[in-house]
């Protein structure tokens, strides 16, 4: 009698840790999935916020709208500099010359921007020291760039890049 309680009892001891275990596990997976299925994007939030009345997220809502179309039009415009850029002229030994390029980048989007009735261009001058400050941060500081699967330059995401730096380095820099 004694052999069998403590068999029960060391059987006991190995079951009831092993038991928690698979409800600790069963209940993390629970929980991770049902998290997966519930995630959505910020914009979507203040959607569902503004939809439930509060203004506040339907003005940003609307913002990051605008800002999710604006990104889809430069990718766009992005993937035809792509297509139509002159590899001979804008790339060394499979490198991107992008001081030159920066100007060509810009060009194209402003001359896209103005059939669109918005668009905002600087001087010259200005635009070629961007271009300067844009190649000797990702050529000199970084020392890589956007390729595609072949290892040569990516263009679409590099115009990508151009007018981000052009709105977020150029015009801040302007307005000191």
């Amino acid at each position: 009698m004694l052999y069998y309680a403590t068999t029960q009892l060391n059987r006991l001891t190995i079951y009831m840790p092993l038991r928690t275990l698979q409800y600790f596990l069963f209940i993390t997976a629970y929980f991770f999935i049902y998290s997966l299925a519930q995630a959505d994007s910020l914009r979507e939030y203040h959607q569902r916020q503004c939809n439930e009345g509060e203004q506040e997220s339907c003005q940003k809502a609307q913002a990051m709208l605008q800002g999710e179309q604006l990104a889809d039009r430069i990718v766009e415009l992005g993937d035809n500099f792509a297509s139509s850029v002159n590899r001979l002229k804008r790339e060394e030994n499979n490198k991107p010359i992008l001081k030159d390029a920066y100007v060509d980048v810009l060009d194209n989007y402003f001359e896209s921007s103005n059939k669109k009735g918005s668009g905002q261009a600087s001087s010259n001058e200005v635009i070629t020291l961007c271009g300067e400050h844009f190649h000797d941060y990702w050529r000199n500081r970084k020392m890589w760039w956007p390729t595609n699967d072949k290892g040569k330059p990516d263009w679409s995401t590099i115009y990508y890049y151009i007018v981000d730096h052009y709105y977020g380095y150029c015009l801040e820099l302007m307005k000191l």
